[in-house]
């Protein structure tokens, strides 16, 4: 996914208009510089059509005077030969801007800037980082999911990466005779029987209540979620993470 600044198209108009517009009492660098910047947003914007029509030998020629016109008042011929190229190259923006959509962010309950870019400081400081490298991408799934809407998805992202996080959190407690194979279920149940540094009850219970409510029903392909009861997961799954993370 790219992620791109709306403004770039304000601003190839902005020099469509400008270059279409000019007369005379413009100098030469004026309109090179707005050439230029032109050329730089078109390339930011992906218009790779209209970048191609801008390497004509008609444009060619017409930059070329540009560059060697003195600073002072342009020429008519050249001022009509830069309102002739600019007028071709409006026609080739507009039919290319007609490909290019543009998708608006909804609003979630949590900070858009943090679900689509910087998933960390949805965490504690210094939380993030302890989390093992799948718990991450899992965790950072998860947010951009809930952002996009795709709610199944982010259920699924975030249980998994709260099961790594799970399964951290039973190592860091359980230094010996370890299960094979971790898994949720047995991990609490070890942790629960500790009789020396118990993990916290209310803790517990509310990992044995994300497995039972929503872990294992997400395993299963006839489970679908809205995107409201996801954000309801994750608001659970976040607090359950922090907590774990606090110990690691």
């Amino acid at each position: 996914m790219i992620v791109q600044n709306t403004y770039v198209y304000i601003q190839i108009g902005l020099c469509l208009r400008m270059l279409r517009n000019i007369d005379a009492a413009h100098g030469s660098s004026f309109a090179l510089q707005i050439i230029e910047t032109m050329n730089r947003n078109l390339l930011e914007g992906g218009f790779d059509v209209s970048l191609s029509a801008m390497r004509s030998s008609a444009f060619a020629e017409m930059n070329n005077a540009l560059k060697i016109a003195s600073e002072g008042k342009l020429s008519s011929s050249l001022v009509s030969d830069i309102k002739e190229e600019f007028s071709g190259l409006e026609k080739v923006v507009f039919a290319e801007a007609i490909t290019k959509k543009i998708y608006v962010l909804p609003n979630r309950r949590f900070n858009t800037e943090y679900l689509l870019s910087e998933p960390s400081k949805l965490l504690k400081n210094g939380a993030f980082e302890k989390l093992e490298e799948i718990a991450r991408i899992d965790f950072s799934s998860s947010c951009r999911c809930i952002l996009f809407g795709e709610a199944t998805a982010a259920a699924f992202h975030i249980l998994r990466a709260t099961e790594s996080v799970l399964k951290s959190y039973y190592f860091h407690h359980r230094r010996k005779d370890r299960l094979k194979t971790p898994m949720w279920g047995p991990m609490t149940q070890q942790l629960r029987a500790k009789s020396k540094n118990k993990p916290s009850e209310t803790l517990l219970n509310s990992l044995d209540l994300v497995r039972t409510a929503y872990r294992n029903p997400t395993q299963h392909p006839e489970a679908i979620y809205e995107i409201d009861s996801a954000q309801d997961l994750f608001g659970v799954c976040l607090d359950l993470i922090g907590k774990m993370c606090e110990e690691l």
